[in-house]
């Protein structure tokens, strides 16, 4: 599935390291890739999102070396990215176990 990325958005993925310490910038493109991961898992509604409208989307992207965490939600039908970050934590567990 496309992930679309507004301007707003693709420039806060690729500035992270400007926010957050020991942060990677990541390129939407490495969001593409995660999401067409077919081990990725999907996580919709995200058992994180306050709302309960985000989705969570952990995947493998080739680009970047290394599981990607997409946060998007559903927009008319498309999917919109809202932030994406190198994995760690409970989200690489996940992956790393396929669960």
């Amino acid at each position: 599935m496309l992930i679309e990325w507004s301007e707003e958005a693709a420039s806060h993925i690729r500035s992270r390291s400007c926010r957050h310490r020991d942060a990677v910038d990541i390129e939407s493109e490495w969001t593409q890739e995660a999401t067409d991961d077919p081990d990725a898992l999907w996580f919709e509604p995200d058992p994180k999102s306050a709302s309960g409208l985000g989705i969570r989307i952990i995947g493998y992207s080739v680009s970047a070396g290394f599981v990607v965490t997409v946060i998007g939600y559903h927009d008319h039908r498309r999917l919109r990215g809202a932030t994406a970050y190198k994995s760690g934590g409970s989200d690489l567990r996940a992956y790393r176990e396929g669960l």
